[in-house]
């Protein structure tokens, strides 16, 4: 497998191998069903409702799952990556001074220790990711798909088929997922989730195993003003979904003579107590999966911390104290409750110029275009000769453009062509909204259908 250089491309060629022999799990027959059902037409390959990438990530998902027993990445390095350099390889362990290290200094595993306490070490090699991956104590996958390639409805796909199985597994202490917290970066994103909602799962299910899924799934998205999350604590099949600072970590409400007040002092505190409350709740529930859509938010700088010169030595020391914020509550919720895999969707795998190296699936731009699930450039740019101030002008044409090409389009998922419009700044983005929705409204589009992302 020399020529297997990441991850993802030595964990897709054991997947091939699994489907041609056609999904052998001798404990789950039930998932050999299931990946069958999505294949409407066996002899031309057609599929019944997911895309090719889409099928081949929950391929994926359920071979980490079934086959190989959910492993952490390392581990998942060890089994696919049996020589050592070829490991090192893919971890990206690939500099002239770790090689000399590891070839006089103990292997990899030398390395490995010295990256996840010694952060001038970490910086020097740009290791920030990998340290990331490598200290996490729970299965932790990132599914890098490109935009468009329909990742809400891959996260909705993971969450049935595991409800599914789960119901038909007769032990109530499984292996299935029975409860699932979709997180989202901030209200927009939220917002866009909701098409976990419209997901027709007949599609996804073969009739034997939709009709209890559906008797039991539980959709819940969370609420302004709603001091806790309606679920009934400990309860199984519930799918939640909410934006992370509604669920996150805290600081802790005020307190009096060691209780918390119920009514906390300021705004912040109150939010703070909310939010923990909501936490709460979610550890409640057994057999949880944590799935985060657009990822790449969790993980860059916010999440990994920041580099700064200490004042009393000068020199550059690494701080990350108060910033994991969306990590701490992931790993909150690994110590409340058994928490069973973190599935993470993004088509940013990147931390600055690094790989994620927890990647078990990626579909890239290029084969999205290839595909036709993403529009190819060529020959489509256009150049407008602009002065200043005819910023208005342009949004009028690239909508009137957009829709006198698109506006009958549908796809066959049923959802409308979508217009992305992009903007140096949140300042120019709402400076130009009045433009964009004066061009809506001349095509009979009111403004409930933008979606403004931060």
């Amino acid at each position: 497998m020399s020529h297997l250089s990441h991850l993802f491309q030595a964990l897709a060629a054991r997947v091939d191998d699994w489907r041609a022999a056609d999904y052998p799990c001798p404990d789950y027959p039930a998932i050999r069903e299931i990946l069958e059902f999505a294949v409407e037409d066996s002899v031309s390959g057609q599929l019944r409702y997911l895309r090719r990438a889409q099928f081949r990530a929950l391929e994926t998902y359920w071979y980490l799952r079934l086959v190989l027993g959910t492993p952490r990445i390392p581990d998942l390095y060890t089994l696919l990556f049996e020589d050592p350099e070829q490991r090192c390889a893919a971890m990206g362990l690939t500099h002239p001074d770790l090689l000399k290290t590891m070839a006089y200094g103990g292997g990899p595993a030398a390395v490995i220790a010295r990256m996840q306490t010694d952060d001038a070490f970490v910086r020097r090699y740009a290791l920030e990711s990998l340290r990331e991956t490598f200290v996490l104590d729970y299965p932790s996958y990132i599914l890098a798909l490109a935009m468009g390639a329909g990742k809400t409805i891959l996260m909705g796909a993971i969450v049935a088929t595991e409800f599914a199985l789960a119901l038909e597994e007769t032990d109530p202490d499984g292996p299935f997922v029975q409860n699932a917290l979709v997180f989202a970066p901030g209200k927009t994103i939220l917002g866009a989730l909701r098409e976990l909602a419209d997901i027709p799962f007949e599609r996804l299910l073969p009739p034997r195993l939709l009709k209890p899924f559906a008797a039991s799934f539980k959709l819940t998205f969370t609420r302004d003003g709603d001091r806790t999350i309606p679920i009934t604590l400990g309860s199984r099949f519930n799918c939640i979904v909410t934006n992370t600072e509604k669920i996150r970590i805290q600081r802790s409400a005020a307190r009096t003579n060691g209780q918390a007040r119920l009514f906390a002092g300021t705004k912040e505190e109150e939010a703070s107590e909310v939010a923990n409350l909501r936490l709460q709740a979610i550890a409640s529930l057994p057999h949880l999966a944590v799935f985060s859509d657009e990822a790449h938010h969790t993980y860059g700088q916010k999440l990994l911390g920041r580099w700064e010169k200490d004042k009393a030595t000068g020199l550059d020391v690494f701080r990350d104290e108060g910033i994991k914020k969306v990590r701490r509550t992931i790993d909150f919720l690994a110590r409340e409750t058994n928490l069973l895999v973190v599935v993470n969707a993004t088509g940013t795998p990147y931390f600055e110029r690094q790989p994620l190296r927890d990647v078990v699936v990626w579909y890239g731009l290029g084969e999205g275009i290839r595909d036709g699930v993403l529009k190819s450039l060529a020959g489509g740019i256009k150049v407008f000769e602009l002065d200043d101030g005819q910023a208005e002008q342009l949004v009028a044409s690239v909508v009137d453009d957009f829709f006198h090409a698109y506006g009958d389009v549908i796809l066959d998922t049923g959802a409308p062509a979508r217009l992305a419009l992009y903007f140096p700044s949140i300042e120019v983005r709402d400076s130009l909204r009045p433009a964009v929705d004066s061009a809506l409204a001349l095509h009979g589009i009111g403004t409930d259908r933008v979606l403004a992302v931060d």
